[in-house]
């Protein structure tokens, strides 16, 4: 016999072992496998256990109506999402309308208030203002700041 533990039908022999479904040879082959080699020896012992418990386990009694309750879960289940969400939430719904509502009712802006003033205009100024230096050249503003931007080093401000 291939060892169990190799064997691509091993679970399912060991299944079948454990069940009591495997024929009198295959089990008397598995038998003597079993005294040579002790990994499969320890694979059926597992097993063996596993089936015992499971032998041993009570299931608990059902309630009267889960199988009602069940299939009532199952339907809402499959309802569509919009049906499910309104189903739990009428509540919080109808808060959040209240609230939306009062809020209206106790402040309504003006439509002025919503409408920004115009900016007020800048100051222009007629001609330019002439500044003398230290040495009493004077100096036209314009003529520096347009000077400053042909060599790219206009201060921020006056960009």
């Amino acid at each position: 016999m291939d060892c169990i533990a190799n064997s691509k039908q091993g679970a399912e022999v060991l299944l079948d072992y454990g069940a009591g479904r495997l024929d009198a040879a295959r089990t008397a082959e598995l038998v003597a496998h079993m005294r040579q080699c002790p990994e499969c020896a320890a694979l059926v012992e597992a097993q063996s256990k596993v089936w015992d418990a499971l032998d041993a386990w009570e299931p608990v009694e059902v309630s009267r109506g889960f199988d009602a309750r069940l299939y009532a879960r199952i339907a809402e289940d499959r309802a569509p999402a919009w049906k499910r969400w309104l189903q739990w939430k009428p509540l919080p719904l109808a808060a959040a309308a209240a609230v939306l509502a009062l809020a209206l009712l106790i402040r309504v802006p003006d439509w002025e208030d919503r409408i920004p003033e115009a900016p007020a205009p800048a100051a222009q100024v007629e001609a330019p203002i002439p500044v003398q230096d230290v040495h009493g050249i004077v100096i036209d503003a314009d003529q520096v700041e347009q000077a400053l931007e042909d060599a790219d080093l206009a201060p921020a401000s006056a960009m």
